[in-house]
């Protein structure tokens, strides 16, 4: 079979996938008194492993996932460098990621349980929020932004756990160096937010959350939300962010869940979640109310019942490779009984089986070629997750041995061959990016050399004229009118002018050489749209109004629709409680949730002391230590005092403010200390 190769002190196994970066093995590490772990190791690709900026990249990967320790985020181990191969040494997660579940659910038609799928954003969200939070060792947050949230970066183990993977694209304070550079998108165009695309602000962690309510709208419906004709197709349908509700298309979702997904998917940052951990809120409150908060066993049992087959295969890879001891020397080669591998009933790839490429590339739109050119492109990786038909790594064939090689490659894997010259690899990638999306650049500049000095001008004059925004080919280039460019290529060209409460206008012109083309555009205010906002009350059954209107039991069921654009006041009563009154607003079309909580109120005082004295609250004595005091009113403020002769007297004075349950546990002083 194909040997296990010595890396180190490691030993790779088996290839697991392979991107456009990196590649990434199976591997096994090696302790004292025999001690050994199956982990993942990330290479950086043999071509790429003398350029400087994929080299820096990948090092910027390793320093910001090491600094993050948390249940739902992969745990780095090591950064290392074997020879020129630079890589990282991680967690090996067996499971699925949830690209492989939505290739799943498209196969079988079998769709994952609501709570379960509501059970992986939250944890997502929590994920990410340690991450966004993250402090360095100067305590200055990190401002770390992941940026590349999708199917194919979040894995669920088969026992029920859910990992976030792949900080390769990741944002954070400490980097130095520019990374994204005005017309450079990084990341997979359907999960991206609105202002990635746009690129008129800085991207914050709210980008994320836009593209955890992505994926989970993914996993729900079982379609993808943003996907176009052409990659420009869904960058435009990114840029408008118009969602349907996730419960058209599978009405098992609950509207609690759609207003989640609204507010998520909303196109201002500002009217997202302000962190990752409020929206984790609302979906363990819904998990809560839907009687299955606590589903980390139910989400494993999942897996087990749909991929038993695939753990099979992965146990039985497995104890082949406990047979794998390190106590060979670096040069030794690995024997395995082939037999034992290449077992069909197992189910394990032989030699010359090939990767299941079923995921979208990793996209990098407008980059500059020269950090191009020595990436020839390769399917996307699949990280740490178990695979189905994954080879193993390739035994180097004879030949490989006599062929000439700039620099030390590792035995058993491919490598660059020798008559590639840097000239091949540009003219590789050039043909790649002028196939996709990533191409408009080159495109565009192969147009100009075409044009020559055909070129033409164009004014652009819009009323009214402040607070635009001027879009020509789908670039920003004008926040006021009027826009005027004399060296704009002939042809045609997209137009498009936005401003805050008024339609977006969109239009083509085409330019003749030597022209100097005028455009006038009228905006037009938008239309009265109402919101849609729903109330979710506790208790359940208190009184609540919407601008006087008594909202019944029926209408709080639903959302209601509310004038947009200005604030209504809702209030909510309920003997036993205090009132609940607050202005609420929304913008137009936008559907939203609204959390109405009413306090008690009455409240409790727990007093317990060290030694048992006696209790008096506002003078009145209330019974010996320990003593529950029930009934306070907590608009009040209490003096509590205990007494016990031969000791000093404990006094505070208590308020409850917004809790509910109070506890006071004094030790009591001797007299004269």
């Amino acid at each position: 079979m194909q040997q296990p190769v010595p890396f180190g002190k490691y030993i790779l196994l088996e290839r697991i996938s392979v991107g456009g970066m990196a590649e990434v093995f199976k591997a096994k590490s090696f302790g004292v008194k025999g001690f050994a772990k199956i982990i993942a190791i990330k290479k950086i690709l043999p071509q790429l492993a003398e350029d400087a900026h994929f080299v820096d990249m990948f090092v910027n990967e390793a320093k910001t996932s090491v600094q993050l320790t948390h249940a739902n985020i992969c745990q780095i181990f090591d950064l290392g460098r074997e020879g020129n191969d630079h890589f990282i040494a991680m967690e090996y997660i067996s499971g699925k990621d949830l690209l492989s579940l939505h290739n799943y659910f498209r196969r079988t038609r079998v769709r994952m349980p609501v709570h379960l799928v509501t059970y992986i954003a939250a944890r997502m969200c929590e994920g990410l929020d340690y991450a966004h939070r993250r402090r360095g060792p100067d305590g200055e947050p990190l401002g770390i932004v992941h940026r590349d949230i999708s199917p194919q970066n979040v894995i669920v183990s088969y026992d029920g756990g859910v990992k976030i993977i792949d900080f390769g694209i990741a944002k954070a304070r400490t980097r130095n160096y520019q990374e994204t550079q005005a017309g450079v998108l990084k990341g997979k165009f359907g999960y991206m937010s609105p202002e990635q695309i746009e690129g008129t602000r800085e991207i914050d962690h709210r980008s994320d959350i836009f593209a955890i309510g992505t994926v989970v709208h993914e996993l729900l419906t079982g379609k993808r939300l943003f996907l176009g004709d052409s990659d420009f197709a869904t960058l435009e349908m990114v840029r408008n962010a118009e969602v349907q509700a996730a419960s058209v298309t599978n009405p098992e979702v609950p509207p609690e869940l759609d207003a989640i997904l609204f507010r998520a998917l909303t196109r201002d940052p500002d009217e997202r979640y302000a962190w990752a951990s409020d929206m984790a809120d609302e979906l363990n409150m819904l998990g809560h109310q839907l009687g299955k908060p606590f589903a980390a066993q139910a989400l494993g049992d999942w897996m087990v019942e749909h991929f038993a087959a695939d753990i099979a295969k992965e146990k039985a890879r497995h104890e082949i490779y406990a047979e794998i001891d390190g106590t060979g020397s670096p040069d030794d080669s690995v024997e395995v009984d082939a037999t034992k591998v290449d077992d069909p009933a197992l189910g394990l790839p032989g030699p010359g089986s090939s990767l299941d490429i079923e995921e979208e590339e990793e996209t990098s739109l407008w980059e500059p070629i020269e950090e191009l050119v020595a990436a020839p492109p390769r399917p996307s990786p699949r990280h740490t997750r178990a695979t189905e038909n994954v080879p193993a790594v390739p035994a180097a064939p004879p030949e490989a041995a006599a062929a000439p090689v700039s620099r030390p490659t590792l035995p058993g894997l491919p490598m660059r061959p020798g008559g590639t010259t840097r000239r091949d690899v540009v003219i590789a990638v050039l043909l790649v990016l002028l196939a996709g999306a990533g191409g408009v650049l080159a495109y565009r500049a192969l147009d100009a050399q075409k044009a020559g000095t055909e070129t033409a001008g164009l004014v652009i004059r819009v009323q009214p004229p402040d607070e635009v925004t001027i879009y020509v080919d789908n670039q920003v280039v004008a926040g006021r009118s009027p826009f005027v460019q004399k060296d704009l290529a002939v042809g045609s060209h997209a137009l498009r002018v936005e401003r805050s409460g008024y339609e977006p206008w969109v239009g083509q012109i085409t330019l003749r050489t030597d022209e100097v083309a005028e455009k006038q555009v009228v905006l037009q205010p938008v239309k009265a749209v109402p919101a849609r906002v729903l109330f979710v009350v506790a208790p359940p059954d208190a009184t609540v109004t919407v601008d006087g209107h008594t909202v019944t039991p029926a209408e709080l069921a639903s959302y209601l629709s509310i004038p947009s654009g200005r604030a209504v006041q809702v209030t909510a009563t309920r003997d036993g409680y205090l009132p609940y009154r607050e202005s609420v607003k929304a913008d137009p079309g936008v559907s939203r949730t609204h959390l109405v909580t009413l306090l008690p109120t009455k409240g409790s005082l727990f007093i317990d002391s060290d030694p048992p004295g006696d209790v008096l609250v506002d003078g009145e004595r209330r019974g010996r230590t320990p003593q529950t005091i029930a009934d306070l009113d907590v608009t009040r403020e209490y003096a509590v005092r205990v007494e016990r002769p031969g000791y000093q007297t404990f006094e505070e004075r208590v308020r409850f403010g917004e809790k509910r349950d109070l506890q006071i546990e004094p030790k009591l002083q001797p007299k004269g200390r």
